[in-house]
C-alpha cells in the first residue's frame, strides 16, 4: 500500500535566505494524556486545534533557547514501518524544588507531549510551533546530573519517543488561519 505521494512544488531552496536555526527559550509541556484526541484536528500533520481536556492545562518550560538545539527527529526505516523518534533536550539551570520535583515527575514516568517555538516561523507563521510527541508521547530517556554543574546546567534532560512508540512523522506543525490566531491558540492552553 502506498501511503503517501511526494509534494508538489516544493522549494528546497531560496537563494540569498536561510532558515533560521533553533528555537526560543520556551517550551509548552503537555501530559500525554491530557489531550482531548475526539476534539483536536489534525490534517496533512498540520494540528488546527488542540484542545484539552475539561480541567486541564499545558505549563511553561522557561530556559535558554540555545539548551533545546539538541532537539529534533530521527528517521528510523524499519521492516515494514517506517517511525520518527523525537527528542526535546531540557536543560535545568536552576536548583530548587520544583526543578527536581519535575525531574522527578519525569523519572516516574511521566508522559509528555512538547511544542518548541522555532525561531523559523515560515512565510505565514506556519511552522512557528512544532509538537513533539503528540502521536504517542515523550517519556524521560536520559538525564545524568552532576554537582560539578558543567556550564550552569544542574539537570540535563532529554525526553523522547519510547522504541515501542515513535512517532508516525516528523513533529506536528501547530497552525490555525493565521499566525496571530495560532499564537492564541497555543497561549489559550496555558491559561
Amino acid at each position: 500500500m502506498d501511503c503517501s505521494k511526494l509534494t508538489e512544488g516544493l522549494i528546497a531552496a531560496e537563494c540569498g535566505t536561510l532558515a533560521k536555526a533553533g528555537a526560543e527559550d520556551e517550551v509548552i509541556l503537555i501530559n500525554y494524556s491530557d489531550i482531548d484526541r475526539t476534539l483536536s484536528t489534525v490534517e496533512d500533520n498540520v494540528i488546527t486545534d488542540l484542545v484539552l481536556k475539561e480541567n486541564a492545562v499545558a505549563y511553561t518550560f522557561t530556559t535558554f533557547g540555545k539548551s533545546l538545539n539538541e532537539s529534533g527527529a530521527t528517521f528510523t526505516a524499519g521492516t515494514y514501518r517506517n517511525t520518527w523518534v523525537h527528542t526535546v533536550a531540557q536543560r535545568i539551570f536552576t536548583k530548587n524544588e520544583d526543578a527536581k520535583k519535575y525531574v522527578n515527575s519525569l523519572g516516574d514516568g511521566a508522559k509528555i507531549v512538547c511544542i518548541l517555538k522555532n525561531n523559523e516561523t515560515g512565510a505565514a507563521g506556519d511552522v512557528k510551533y512544532e509538537v513533539y510527541g503528540f502521536d504517542n508521547g515523550l517519556v524521560l530517556t536520559e538525564s545524568a546530573s552532576t554537582i560539578a554543574m558543567a556550564d550552569g546546567v544542574v539537570y540535563p534532560l532529554t525526553v523522547s519517543s519510547l522504541d515501542e512508540a515513535q512517532e508516525g512523522s516528523l513533529p506536528k506543525s501547530v497552525f490555525k488561519t493565521d499566525e496571530a490566531t495560532t499564537d492564541a491558540l497555543i497561549e489559550s492552553l496555558t491559561a
